[in-house]
């Protein structure tokens, strides 16, 4: 699956915002610690306010950073 990065700012940009009608962005928090969006969110987005993040360069998904019993840990894909 493809994902763009987002910075911290571009990823508080986006929260609750509207990718398409009854659809919302949902950044998350990959293994690396890398916050990212989809390429479906992107593709799917019709809003001239978030045009540039089709500008964002694709990379592969790493899976999500999670929390495990208290402590910080990851799970791979």
């Amino acid at each position: 699956m493809l994902v763009a990065i987002l910075t911290e700012n571009q990823k508080d940009s986006l929260v609750g915002q509207l990718v398409a009608t009854d659809w919302y962005f949902n950044p998350i928090e990959e293994m690396g610690g890398n916050w990212v969006i989809s390429q479906q969110e992107i593709d799917g987005s019709i809003y001239p306010d978030h045009q540039w993040i089709k500008d964002l360069p694709l990379t592969e998904w790493t899976g999500p950073y999670i929390i495990i019993s208290g402590t910080t840990g990851y799970v791979g894909s």
